[in-house]
């Protein structure tokens, strides 16, 4: 599992950790990013291919530390549900769709490639002989 923490200076650096910390023991399994900057920060699960995540502006927490940790946990859930992923501990479902994405940030799924010898006949084919 990959976590990643990011900060200008070091409080910043040690709020990153924090949000790790709880995004950790709420959704373990996961793996998250979490870069604070002045008057913020962004979340985003590292799964999905694309920087999409979650900003957060400190003044909508007022000045409570369980206000944002509340916070922090339940809009990673509703993350993780818009990604069709459980919340809880990582089951190892990949993210086959994000709700509330454009279509050109979607995960990209591999190409269905036939192969000419895995194709069935068409029991109901005639066949026109010269």
């Amino acid at each position: 599992m990959i976590l990643y923490s990011e900060g200008a200076t070091k409080a910043q650096e040690d709020e990153a950790n924090g949000i790790i910390h709880a995004l950790t023991v709420a959704y373990p399994g996961y793996p998250w990013a979490v870069r604070v900057y002045d008057g913020g920060f962004f979340i985003r699960n590292l799964e999905y291919p694309h920087n999409w995540g979650m900003n957060f502006k400190y003044k909508s927490f007022g000045y409570s530390a369980s206000a944002m940790q509340r916070e922090i946990i339940l809009k990673a859930g509703e993350w993780l549900e818009r990604a069709h992923l459980k919340r809880g501990r990582n089951n190892g479902d990949e993210i086959e769709i994000l709700e509330g994405a454009p279509a050109k940030y979607q995960p990209k799924k591999p190409a269905l490639i036939l192969n000419p010898t895995e194709q069935q006949p068409n029991p109901n084919a005639k066949i026109l002989m010269p």
